[in-house]
Parts: structure tokens; sequence; C-alpha cells
């Protein structure tokens, strides 16, 4: 016979009640802390936007005329170093990184001298008393700007500031020419197989419409004209057959208008492409809003530099012979000398002093059909943008050797101030 097998009982473990309810009490205690800390942390660290617009009065060794004019080469530098001063001032304790905008959008002559107009942005945590922070901000700005160097020298013990709400702050940098509502720019995308834009990021482009059908691009050089290709009205002349159309949609569009009238420059020359610039008057002025606003036009004497990064945009084909896109596209390229330009494989000294290349000797990137008349635009160290050219002709689309060609603005720009006043 087999032996019986022998089992050995186990004894069962068992916590007692208490234990359980320990170890549940605890956890308790701990994700309340967790908790706690989470709202603490979020609390502390979110951000309320602060608001202000300051006048600052200072002397300088210009005259007003000189730097007085927006987009000019000596208002650009007088704001830099006085948006610079300001930016100086804030970056030390008590609100060291919190300002996140300094900018002045105007210069006016005042009995006692220039006085500047600046709209200043802060992030600053929520936690903090609003009052306080006024008070803070006022004394940085009179004692920090006592030490500023310059020229020019400003004078801090005049110096006033308001807090605005931000429709207004809005409505301030709305109104100058060259901002854009968004910060950066996406890289190294293309029109012509290209990612689309949001809104606000290029707020000056124009889909110009013959009997609301999309024809060509433009842009807004102020509230009531814009700027677009003479050959874009070469066979299309009647105005009130045309329609301006703006957003980065053409259907839904944030606006539209008509077009009062047509100036095609005098002398240009279709077979050429030589003075490939027009004008329109709009049949009434669009108010600017974060979607809709002006470029800057560049003085005649703004020099752009072969390398420069520049932005095309359009509602233009993303291939050869394709159809017009309905949301606006963006591509970044490089100004191209004329030399370069002009040299036998590439154009073969067609390229006049009225005209500009850009884009990349290997192809690829470039405007197309459909962008014709639109903006090529490029941003200066305040990050201002100005119109650098207008989509005016190529060989195909992103071909190599074959860079778009563009209107050059600075070579046209008296003739505009001639028809616009601008």
């Amino acid at each position: 016979m087999h032996p019986l097998a022998v089992v050995s009982a186990r004894k069962r473990a068992c916590v007692q009640p208490w234990v359980i309810g320990l170890i549940s009490f605890l956890s308790l205690i701990v994700l309340a802390v967790c908790i706690g800390l989470t709202i603490h942390y979020v609390r502390y660290n979110q951000r309320r936007t602060y608001n202000y617009y300051s006048t600052l009065p200072f002397t300088s060794d210009k005259m007003y005329d000189e730097f007085g004019r927006e987009g000019s080469k000596n208002f650009t530098e007088m704001s830099q170093r006085i948006e610079s001063m300001v930016k100086s001032a804030f970056n030390e304790y008590p609100l060291k990184g919190e300002l996140v905008k300094s900018h002045i959008f105007k210069f006016s002559q005042e009995e006692d001298g220039p006085l500047a107009h600046m709209l200043l942005i802060f992030r600053i945590r929520s936690t903090e008393d609003p009052e306080v922070i006024n008070k803070i901000i006022q004394r940085v700005l009179h004692k920090k700007l006592k030490n500023a160097v310059g020229p020019p020298k400003v004078h801090p013990e005049l110096v006033e500031i308001k807090k605005i709400n931000k429709t207004e702050s809005d409505s301030y940098l709305n109104n100058c020419c060259g901002t854009r509502r968004v910060a950066s720019v996406k890289e190294s995308v293309r029109i012509v197989g290209g990612t689309e834009v949001e809104e606000g990021e290029w707020p000056w482009q124009i889909s110009l419409q013959w009997d609301g059908v999309h024809r060509c691009g433009a842009t807004l050089i102020n509230s009531s004209w814009l700027v677009s290709a003479a050959h874009c009205f070469q066979k299309y002349k009647n105005p009130t057959r045309w329609t301006a159309s703006f957003g980065v949609t053409i259907n839904p569009s944030k606006m539209k208008t008509g077009l009062r009238r047509i100036i095609v420059h005098e002398k240009y020359k279709h077979s050429l492409h030589d003075y490939d610039i027009s004008l329109a008057e709009l049949s009434s002025p669009v108010p600017y809003t974060n979607a809709v606003h002006r470029i800057c036009l560049p003085d005649a004497s703004h020099v752009f530099l072969p390398g420069d990064e520049l932005f095309v945009t359009g509602f233009g084909v993303t291939r050869n012979n394709g159809y017009a896109q309905n949301r606006l596209r963006q591509v970044q390229i490089n100004l191209i000398d004329t030399k370069t330009c002009n040299s036998p494989q590439v154009y073969n000294g067609a390229i006049t002093p009225r005209m500009l290349c850009a884009g990349f000797l290997k192809g690829k990137r470039d405007a197309c059909q459909g962008d014709s008349g639109g903006p090529l635009v490029g941003a200066d160290a305040r990050d201002i943008w100005y119109l650098a050219g207008i989509v005016s002709w190529g060989d195909e689309c992103g071909k190599p050797y074959k860079p778009g060609v563009y209107t050059r603005v600075t070579a046209l720009r008296d003739w505009i101030t001639s028809k616009t006043g601008l």
C-alpha cells in the first residue's frame, strides 16, 4: 500500500481592521497634501497680463522730423534705443523677466520737446496685488531710467503711465504698421506644397477677386490703399468688378470691400515685366483688427541685403497648373543678389533695377500662379515687418536656377508716395 500523503495546513495571515483603517487614513492625508500643493503651485504660477500706456519725454540731438515718421529708419533707431532702456530697467528684481513687450507706436512733438508713446505689457503672478504692481512699475521706471545711458536723454521724473485693458492695447498695436499677432513663424514651409497659416500671422494679405473668383494677391498699406502687381489688372480693368477680401481664408473671409479706382504704373511693360506695380483705392476704409492691418512701407533708401530671410504669402496653386487654395500659405526664402540672378544660367540679364530675386537656386521653395501681386516681407530688429517685394514673375514654380522675381518696392517707393501721399 502507498502511504497516505500528509497535507500540512497553512495558517492564513489576517490583517487587523485598525491597520487597514490607518493605511486608508494616511493615504487620504497624502492625497490631500498633493492636491493642496498642486493647487498652490498652479495658483502661484498663474500669470495675469497687465497692459500699460506710457509717455516718455526725452531730449535728442536729432530734429523731430527725422524720426517722427513711422516706419522710417530714424523712427526705428530711436524706438529701439528707448525700448532697450526700458527693457534694461525691468531686467532686475523685483520684476525681472516679467516685461514681455515694450513697443513705441508713435512720437509726438510737444511744447517741451519730443514725447515717446509706448505700450508696456507684463505677465505677472496672479497672487500679486494689482495696486502694488502699478506702484512698483512706476517706481522702477522713475528710478532706473535716471541711470539710462543715451542718446537720447530720457526724463524719468516726467514719465507717465496708465493701466489700460486688452482691447485698448490691441487697438494701439493694430494701428501700428508691420505688427503681427504671432511672435514667431513656422520654419521652412512652402506655398508650393506647404502648410497653412493661422489668423493674424500675415494681417496685410489680401485676396483680389474678379467677379468673386480669386485672381491675385495684394498688400494693405493703409486703411484705404493696397498695392499689387500691374499685370493683375492687364485684362481686368473695371474696378467695380473687383473685390478685396481679407483674412486667412477666402471663404469665409474676415471682411470684404470693393475697389474705387486702380492705378497701374505708367511705365509698366508686360513683355519685360518691368515696373510691375499697381495701386488700388478701396471703396471704403477698412477698420484695423487683430486679423487685418497694414504692412510698413520701407524708405527708398532702405536696403534689403542678399541672404536676408524673407517670407512670401499667397492663396495660389501649390504646384504647376494646380488649383488656388482657400487658406493662406507661407514660405521662407532668401534674397538673392542681382548679379547671380542675372547670370546666364539663371535669368540671363532680364533682371532690371526695379526687380529683385528671392528663393533658392536649388529650387523647391517658391511662389506660384495665383500668388501674383502678393507680399514679400522682411522684419527689422524690432520684429516690425516691411514690404520688400511684390510677386511678379518667374519660370514655372520651384524650378532649379529659376527663383521667383519680385517688384522691388524701394525702387518704386517715391511713385507710391506720389499717388497716395504715403
